[in-house]
This record gives structure tokens, C-alpha cells and sequence, in this order.
């Protein structure tokens, strides 16, 4: 008994099977996390060390290149990455594709190799720490940044009350406080005093760490009771520590810390600011757990926030920001209006085609996939994101398409007199094998999409599940579902209905053209060829190749970059001038809020770390929403009025813009790493990689990351009179070190709160390089001598970081690319061949592809001019290329499974070859749809396109069957070519209409437009159309063609 037949026959099982898909996956789609982007591991980790008070260069040498070489064995390491600046050291280990398993494994072996380096600087104050990288911190659900006229102290309790709170809400994973600085006791020493009691700094550390003890001296029995004898002294209180005494005089009277340092009571040393509205601010960015809800949780936060604000003195603002919740609810939202506004349209075109009743039963088959497949997606714990959004989307027409086929089959036995319960069953089996094989051949296209590898493979890896799980769904609905609800409310339509008669007229005029065609059926096939060559030639030439389509996201940031010399105050002054000229431009009216961030540039790619450094700063600016009435621009073109109002400002060594990109993580528009020894030599070539930058129309931001660093005084050790002393390097540059930079030598507690207490020079009586030479030193033997004794003491010149890619030195080329669409004949135009042949002078506005292929000509001889260097071109660059070079090759086997499985089906090697004829046809429709609109080839194109091959075949599959069938109840070919291509007009045009007018709602934004929506459905409207044609007109006269061979062959046999 076959599936049909026990749907007919059992028609509460039917809709039983319904019903509970139905409920479930109403309770899935409850349930179902919403994200921007899926939960991805990208096998990166991170090496941080904190080496305070040394340059960039001692960070390097001493703890950068020994943990690069103790790293080399570790397995499967893919890329090395690192960067040493002041105090700090950081390297990004990427790691190539493996298990989640396996990773944990790398990162034990990864942090096996770090401890085994011996030779790190004793005066660490942690040890190297290994940290797995993970894409969900760069992505927080919202930020909220608290600010106002109040203390430092209130402010830090009321960010961690908040926190606090929202911690309390399931699923928040973490929440992370940025602005908030430590509370320390300063113990300033007076140099003047210090020399005048002729006293080395590491006496008071020694005197402060002996006194602030408490520490248990066992027991003492007093007569019947037994006592705990403790000696008590630690500190109670900041007198306490003033009283400390550090020596006795001659006199016998005491030198109390008092005599020669001031305690205060301070925050720990900024390194980094955050500033909202003029006032120093705190930032809170909540994280949320792998099964946490975008939309509830940002929900629940901005609601628990507003309850907080209530209670907070009117000083002080809390504003929130950077909630990408609302990307996601556009996206959902633009998918749910177009989707429904589609439905719509196909019911109204099937009503008009196979009356209303039909139509019901065609479009039931939607709705149930996507609930089915909603339920599939939370077993298998993936969310509703933008990729999940993107399978959905991309098959909603073969879903259509199948119940079409079964409907209109089943509706034509009806019309010739039979029962509906026997049109059910019999229209569904006699289509059944060719449905199955349309699905699965669509199947065979997404499956090897599912092994796409990187970062990009993972990202997009639930697009091919998504639309597999619906294609599987929707088999299960037109085979169990759809017969029993044909059979129960399915009747005959009258043939004297004027669809119907139209229809007939329709399907006898076809006939009679397709019959006229088969006497040229070679030139039209070799015209069809030639036509398909020239035209896939072109659009190639033409198309421009992008990673992933920008999208309008209502956010940018400004990374400013001030003089070497600038401190964090100064660099704060120019910031606040900036976030002024910013919020009194024109554009103030689309600008929600804005947050400076200053000492430091987050890093806008996985691979690349943080830069702290106080001249340096990020002010984040947060647009009004795109569908708000206050928004009259894009997001670029208020970056680029911004961009020329800023060309002038003074202060800044440099501005540029970054703006939030869709998809997985990118890398800049032009990226060329020059590696090699000597920083002179790169420095020279990165002036050559500018240079020709410059000269390239729509290059701007041309920049690269080697910056020299603060002017830096270096004391060089006299070794053989420090010798006579007994002192070592290390002993001398430990002592000025706690001279300047300070020591932790003991903590002070208050209340239940833990108070490191630091002793220093009071540097402010520190002004001069004299004034350092007098510093004091302590020899092993108890004496003391002075620094200039010991050591030579100049000024001079150093680096702000040192980059290191492969464990050898670099520096980084970047620039921005202008992503200014042109049209279709600015496109023609700037063919070579066009040009020379019509003289246009047209200004050539290349993309970032072209941009580095440029570059990649012009400096091929870079390892002979330069020997020992070499360039490396990464970003979007080395995205796009890997990326399409890995989905051709996947395409090409999910063609070659769906020419076998058609094969299978058809018992035919040639057969298949005429259905597969639909798929460059259905490429070449959708290159010419991206062209009309002037998109890019992107990824999600080439997703689209794999869509669309598993689409075009569907007719084509069961077009052939249908002329087989008829060829075997004897007919003469062409007369079964004929009448199996009339018969499937029908069926052929409706899938055909029904999808493309489905799409045409998103193809002109009629329910919101979207950037990665709209080329997809010109992909499919375009792509259809044209394997449309080629389906009724050419495959039969191809079908023709076969069979001439097939004859021919027989005859030379015999």
C-alpha cells in the first residue's frame, strides 16, 4: 500500500499527523532562540600577558617571540598573530577546522606550551593566560552606559547593583563592566626625603608588608581555660599605615611613612575612558547563554532598567544603545510581511488558475514545512537568526512547487471523471517518483553546502539544514496530508469555466508552436548554446564580487588616532570636540546617542586584537532605526558627510569609520600584511603598497598600523660597575621599576572589600632625567648607591606596538574601498574591450576584488626587489576568494549527485544531461537579475543560485517523465514530445508564476526592503524565468535531439 493511498484511506491519521505538527511547531517557534547570527566556534584563542611599565620592544623580545617559538608544535595551528605594546602582550593562535572535542584538546596543548617557556620576567603579575576566543563576546545583546554629575564611587555601585539585577535574569551568561577601575591605597615617596634619610624605596615596601600582619601563635593554658594566642597587625584604618614605622633615627625617635611619602585613597591609574554626554560613564554589555532569546532578553532588560532608573538621583542618566535585537526584529519582521504578502499573491494566481479549493490546499503546504521544520530546528538546538531566515526563504517556492504538481495532477483526473478519492491517489503516485526525485536532486544541491569549512562555512552552515529540513517536510505534507484533504474536498470544475477554456486555447497554441519548432530544433539548440556562452561571459566580466551585501545597520563608529605624544587627558579634550561637532551637525536629528571609548580601538575582526594606548580613541554613534520618520540618510552617506566635514579638523593624526557588517566576521576592503625582519625595509614597502593606493579611484582611508611610540628614556646598565656592587640587571631594573611603575606589597582591607596598597615615587617631584639618576639603589650587601652610579640614563625614540604575523615582524596596509553601486551600462562600459573599441574615457570605480588583484600585478616582483619579505593579502580579499573557490567546487558535487540521482531515476545517461541543461540557464537569468539591480556576486548570491539550480530541474524532472510515459504507450516521439509537454503546460507555468510572483513582494520591498533579500529573489524571479523558456521550448526540441542520436546509434550497431 502506498503513502497516497493510506492518506485517502485514513484520513484521520492525516490530519492527526497535522495537527501535531501544528503544535509542536507553534511551541517551537515560541521556544526557538532568536539571534542575529547562529552560535559559532571559530577555534581562535588568545596568549594575554601584562608586563606593566615595559616598552614594546622588552615586551616582545622577552615574552612575545619565546611563547611564538614554544607554540611552533603545537598541531593544526593554522595562523599566528601578535602584537606587543606597552605593558601588554597579545597573540591570536587560529586554529584550522576541527572538532569541538579536538579544540579542547589544542587549547590544553596550547597553554602546555606557554607554561614550558622558562625565561619570562619574574616580576609577571600573572602568568600567561590562554583564552578561548569566542564570536559571542563581540556581539552583547545592548549596551548600557551610565552617566552624570556624581562621584567615581556611586557610580561604581550603582553599575554593579545593576549588574547585579541583571544577572538575575535566566539565560544572562555574563555582564561585563567597562569604565569601572579598582580602588588602591597610594603610598607616595618623596625622592628628596628618601635621599636625605639616604633610604632605597624597597626599605618601605619591606617595612609596610612586615607590619600589616595577623598571624596565629598557637595556644596558652591559663590555669583551667585554654586561649588562641594571635599577634595582631593588620591595618585598620589609612592612620595605620601612615604610622608605619620604616627605620629609627641615631636619636632613637622613629621615621614613621608619614615623614617621607603621602597615603591616599585613589582609583588604580585609568588606561582607558568612557565618556556619554560629556561625563565620564560606565558601560554594561550583557551576554547571553548559547539558548538564550535575542528579542525576550533584551526585552526583559530594557524593562528591568527602567524599574533601576527610578531609583537613581536625578544626576545621574542611564542610556541604552547598540540593541541589536532591533536588527533582528526588522529582519523577522521584513521576512513575515513579504512572506505573508507572497502567500497571498499565490493564492490569488492558483484561484485563477485551479479554483479556490486548490489553492487553500497548495499554500496549507507552507505554513506546515515551516512548522515542522521550526520543531526540527529546536531538537537540533540551532535559533531563528539570519541564516536560518535565509533557508527558509530560499525554498519557499519548492515547496509550492511540489504540492503544484500533485494538485494539478490529481485535478486532471478529476476533470477527465475520476472520483476524488481515486484522482487523489492516482494523481499522487503517478507523480510520486518524479516529486521524490525533484526533491532529492534539490537535496543533493544544498547538501555539500553543509560542508563548506571556516568561519564563513559555519555562519552559513544552517542555510543548507534549514531548507533540506523544509524540503523533507514539505514531501511529508504532500504525500501523507495533501491526498486525504484532495480526496475529502476536492471536486470538478466545469468545463465550461472560462479559466478552463482559456487554458485550452492556451495548451493548443503551444502545441502547435512547439511542433513548428522541431524541423530547426539544431540551430535553435546551437543558437540557445552560443547565446548561453556569450551571455554567461559577459555577466562575468561584468558582475563585481563582494563577501557579503552590506546592510544599512543604524550604527558607526569613528576610530581616531592623536599625536604619539598625547595622554589620555589630552586625547579625552580632542574627543569631546569631536562628540560636539558630531552632535551639532546636520545629521543630529538621526543621532540616538553617542559613546566615546578613549585609550582604546576594539578590534573589528576576530583575528586582530585590542590596541590600548592613551592616544588613541572609538566614539560609537547610534542612528535612529531606518524605517524612523527622523531618517532621512543611509548610514554611509552620513559617514561620508561626516568623513568630509572631518577632513580639516585639527588634532587628530587620523580618523577613519567603521560601520557593523551582516554576516560572519570581515575583514577590511584592502588588507596586505608585508612580513620581514628590519621595520625600515617594511616601512619602505608599505610606503610603495600607499602610494600606488592613492592612485586608485574610491581607495580611501589608506593607511597602515606601524606607529612610532611615546619618546622613552632607556637606562643602559654599566655591567662592570654594577658588577663591583653586586648588582644584575634585573636587580637594578626591578628597583626602578618599583620606583615608578610601584609595587604591590601588601592589601588593605575595608569592610569586605580587598585594597591593594601601592608604593611609588611620587612622580610628580620626578620632572627630569637628573632627578631619576639620583634614584637610589640597594645592593645586595645592604648598601646604597645611586642610579647614576650604575647606569647610563638617555632619551630616545621607540615603537607604539609591534606587529607579528607568522612569527616574523609586519605591518598592515588597509584602506576602504567606495561601495558606491553604478549601473548596468557604467558596468558595460568599463570592459577593456568596450573602451577600446569606443574610446570612453569613463573613470574606472573599481571594487575591493579588483582593488588587490591590482595590487597583486603590480608588486609580483616584491621577493626579488625585497628578498627575505613578502606580502600577504587577507581581509575581504582572502575571504571572497576562499569562499567562492570552496562553493564552486561544492556546487560542482551537489551537480554531479543530482546527475546521478536523475540518472538512477531515469535509467538514462543522457536524459539527465537534458534536465541538467536547465541549470546554466537558470545561472545565466540570475546573473542578469543581479546586473538590473546592480548588486555584487556575494555569498548569499551563490546561495541563491544553489537554490535555484534544485528549482529549475523540478519542472524539467517531471516533464521528461511525463514524455517517456507517453512514448511508451507507442506514440511517435515527436507526438509524445508534443502531448507530454502539453500536458505538463500547466503545472509548468504555475510553479513557474507561483514563485516568481511569491518573490516579487520582496523584490521591491513592498513589505520592507532588504539588502540581502532583494538579489536573492532577483536571483529566482530572473533564474526561473529564463529555465522557464527554456523548459517548454527547448528541452523538448532537445529531448528531440537525444532521440536522433539514440537512433543513429542503434542503426551503426546494426
Amino acid at each position: 500500500m502506498t503513502i497516497p493511498k493510506i492518506s485517502v484511506q485514513n484520513p484521520v491519521l492525516s490530519n492527526l499527523l497535522m495537527i501535531l505538527i501544528i503544535i509542536f511547531g507553534i511551541l517551537a517557534w515560541i521556544e526557538l532562540p532568536r539571534a542575529l547570527a547562529p552560535e559559532i566556534t571559530i577555534y581562535s584563542a588568545r596568549i594575554v600577558t601584562f608586563y606593566p611599565g615595559s616598552s614594546p620592544e622588552e615586551v616582545e623580545k622577552l615574552i612575545t617571540a619565546p611563547i611564538e617559538r614554544s607554540i611552533e608544535g603545537v598541531d593544526q595551528i593554522d595562523l599566528v598573530l601578535s602584537t606587543s605594546s606597552e605593558g601588554r602582550s597579545e597573540i591570536t593562535v587560529q586554529f584550522e577546522e576541527m572538532s569541538d572535542r579536538e579544540f579542547d584538546k589544542r587549547l590544553q596543548d596550547l597553554q602546555t606550551a606557554v607554561d614550558r617557556v622558562q625565561d619570562l620576567p619574574e616580576q609577571l603579575p600573572n602568568d600567561p593566560e590562554v583564552i578561548e576566543v569566542e564570536i559571542s563576546s563581540r556581539m552583547p545583546l545592548i549596551t548600557i552606559a551610565i552617566a552624570g554629575q556624581t562621584d567615581e564611587s556611586s557610580m561604581k555601585k550603582i553599575a554593579e547593583n545593576l549588574k547585579d539585577t541583571i544577572l538575575l535574569i535566566p539565560d544572562i551568561a555574563d555582564v561585563r563592566l567597562v569604565g569601572v577601575r579598582d580602588r588602591q591605597i597610594w603610598v607616595e615617596v618623596d625622592p628628596d626625603r628618601l635621599r636625605a634619610h639616604n633610604l632605597p624605596i624597597d626599605q618601605i615596601i619591606t617595612a609596610l608588608r612586615g607590619q600589616n600582619l595577623n598571624l596565629p601563635a598557637g595556644t596558652l593554658e591559663v590555669g583551667p581555660s585554654e586561649f588562641l594566642v594571635r599577634t595582631m597587625g593588620e591595618f585598620g584604618s589609612l592612620n595605620d599605615i601612615s604610622n608605619t614605622i620604616v627605620k629609627v633615627k641615631p636619636a632613637g625617635t622613629p621615621l614613621r611613612i608619614s615623614d617621607i611619602a603621602k597615603i591616599s585613597d585613589k582609583y588604580e591609574k585609568p588606561n582607558t575612558l568612557s565618556n556619554l554626554k560629556g561625563f565620564k560613564s560606565i558601560s554594561l554589555t550583557p551576554q547571553k547563554k548559547s539558548k538564550g532569546n535575542t528579542l525576550k532578553l533584551v526585552d526583559q532588560i530594557r524593562t528591568l532598567t527602567e524599574d533601576f532608573k527610578k531609583d537613581l538621583p536625578g544626576e545621574v542618566e542611564i542610556v541604552l544603545m547598540n540593541d541589536y535585537s532591533v536588527i533582528l526584529r526588522e529582519r523577522i519582521g521584513i521576512l513575515q510581511n513579504n512572506a505573508i504578502l507572497g502567500l497571498i499573491l499565490v493564492i490569488i494566481l492558483l484561484y485563477l488558475f485551479m479554483g479556490g479549493r486548490n489553492a487553500i490546499f497548495a499554500a496549507l503546504g507552507i505554513p506546515v514545512s515551516f512548522l515542522a521544520t521550526f520543531w526540527f530546528l529546536n531538537q537540533i538546538g540551532q535559533g531563528l537568526n539570519g541564516p536560518s531566515l535565509f533557508g527558509l526563504i530560499l525554498v519557499i517556492g519548492i515547496v509550492v512547487d511540489d504540492a503544484i504538481v500533485v494538485i494539478e495532477n490529481t485535478f486532471r483526473h478529476i476533470q477527465e471523471g475520476m472520483s476524488p478519492k481515486d484522482a487523489a491517489i492516482l494523481g499522487a503516485e503517478e507523480v510520486g517518483w518524479p516529486v521524490l526525485s525533484a526533491s532529492l536532486t534539490t537535496i543533493a544541491a544544498f547538501g555539500p553546502l553543509m560542508f563548506m569549512s571556516g568561519t564563513s562555512g559555519q555562519f552559513m552552515r544552517i542555510v543548507p539544514i534549514t531548507a533540506i529540513a523544509v524540503i523533507l517536510a514539505s514531501l511529508i505534507e504532500v504525500f501523507m496530508i495533501l491526498p486525504s484533504h484532495v480526496a475529502e474536498w476536492g471536486k470538478r470544475q466545469d468545463s465550461s469555466d472560462p479559466r478552463q477554456v482559456w487554458f485550452e486555447r492556451v495548451r493548443q497554441r503551444y502545441m502547435e508552436v512547439l511542433r513548428k519548432t522541431f524541423p530547426w530544433r539544431y540551430l535553435i539548440v546551437l543558437s540557445i548554446v552560443l547565446f548561453a556562452v556569450i551571455v554567461s561571459f559577459t555577466a562575468f566580466l561584468l558582475l563585481d564580487k563582494a563577501f557579503f551585501p552590506g546592510e544599512d545597520f543604524p550604527q558607526f563608529t569613528l576610530k581616531v588616532e592623536m599625536p604619539t605624544s598625547f595622554g589620555i587627558k589630552e586625547t579625552s579634550e580632542v574627543m569631546m570636540e569631536i562628540e560636539q561637532q558630531i552632535m551639532s551637525s546636520p545629521e543630529n536629528s538621526e543621532i540616538v546617542a553617542a559613546i566615546t571609548n578613549i585609550g582604546l580601538h576594539t578590534p573589528t575582526t576576530v583575528m586582530q586584537s585590542s590596541s590600548l594606548r592613551s592616544n588613541i580613541a572609538e566614539l560609537t554613534v547610534e542612528l535612529v532605526p531606518k524605517y524612523d520618520p527622523r531618517r532621512k540618510q543611509t548610514t554611509d552617506q552620513i559617514i561620508d558627510n561626516l568623513r568630509e566635514r572631518f577632513n580639516d579638523f585639527e588634532g587628530p593624526a587620523n580618523i577613519r569609520f567603521t560601520k557593523m557588517e551582516g554576516g560572519p566576521p570581515q575583514g577590511k576592503d584592502v588588507e596586505v600584511k608585508i612580513k620581514g625582519k628590519r621595520f625600515d625595509t617594511l616601512r619602505e614597502i608599505s610606503s610603495l603598497l600607499q602610494s600606488k593606493l592613492k592612485q586608485i579611484d574610491g581607495v580611501s582611508e589608506i593607511q597602515d598600523d606601524f606607529r612610532l611610540g611615546k619618546s622613552e628614556i632607556r637606562i643602559r646598565v654599566k655591567q662592570e660597575k654594577a658588577a663591583q656592587y653586586g648588582l644584575s640587571v634585573f636587580q637594578i631594573a626591578h628597583s626602578v621599576r618599583n620606583a615608578l611603575e610601584g609595587n604591590t606589597c601588601t592589601t588593605y582591607r575595608d569592610a569586605d572589600e580587598a585594597i591593594d596598597v601601592i608604593v611609588k615615587y611620587d612622580t610628580k617631584l620626578l620632572k627630569t632625567i637628573t632627578e631619576l639618576s639620583n634614584l637610589l639603589i640597594t645592593t645586595p650587601i645592604g648598601g646604597i648607591v645611586p642610579l647614576r652610579d650604575v647606569a647610563e640614563i638617555n632619551e630616545e625614540s621607540g615603537y607604539a606596538e609591534i606587529h607579528r604575523f607568522e612569527n616574523e615582524r609586519s605591518i598592515t596596509v588597509s584602506a576602504t574601498v567606495d561601495k558606491e553601486q553604478i549601473s548596468v551600462w557604467q558596468r558595460f562600459i568599463r570592459l577593456r574591450f568596450i573602451r577600446l573599441i569606443t574610446g570612453n574615457t569613463y573613470k574606472n570605480k573599481l571594487s575591493a576584488v579588483d582593488v588587490n588583484q591590482k595590487l597583486i600585478q603590480e608588486f609580483s616582483n616584491i621577493k626579488l626587489l625585497y628578498p627575505g619579505y613578502q606580502l600577504d593579502f587577507r581581509g575581504v580579499f582572502d575571504q571572497i576568494e576562499e569562499s567562492f573557490r570552496e562553493l564552486i567546487k561544492l556546487f560542482m558535487i551537489g551537480v554531479l549527485l543530482m546527475y546521478a540521482i536523475l540518472g538512477a531515476q531515469f535509467k538514462s545517461f543522457l536524459q539527465p544531461i537534458i534536465i541538467m541543461f536547465a541549470v546554466p540557464f537558470g545561472v545565466i537569468g540570475a546573473m542578469v537579475g543581479l546586473l538590473c539591480i546592480g548588486a555584487e556576486l556575494s555569498i548569499i548570491a551563490m546561495f541563491g543560485v544553489v537554490a535555484l539550480s534544485g528549482i529549475v530541474v523540478n519542472d524539467a524532472i517531471v516533464l521528461i517523465d511525463f514524455i517517456n510515459k507517453r512514448k511508451l504507450e507507442h506514440e511517435n516521439v515527436l507526438e509524445a514530445i508534443v502531448n507530454g509537454s502539453s500536458l505538463r503546460l500547466r503545472p509548468i507555468i504555475l510553479t513557474s508564476v507561483t514563485t516568481i510572483s511569491g518573490l516579487i513582494p520582496m523584490a521591491i520591498g513592498l513589505g520592507g526592503k532588504s539588502p540581502i533579500w532583494v538579489p536573492l529573489a532577483y536571483i529566482i524571479i530572473f533564474g526561473l524565468f529564463f529555465s522557464t523558456l527554456l523548459t517548454l521550448f527547448v528541452m523538448p526540441n532537445l529531448y528531440a535531439i537525444t532521440d536522433d542520436i539514440s537512433n543513429f546509434f542503434r542503426r551503426s550497431r546494426r
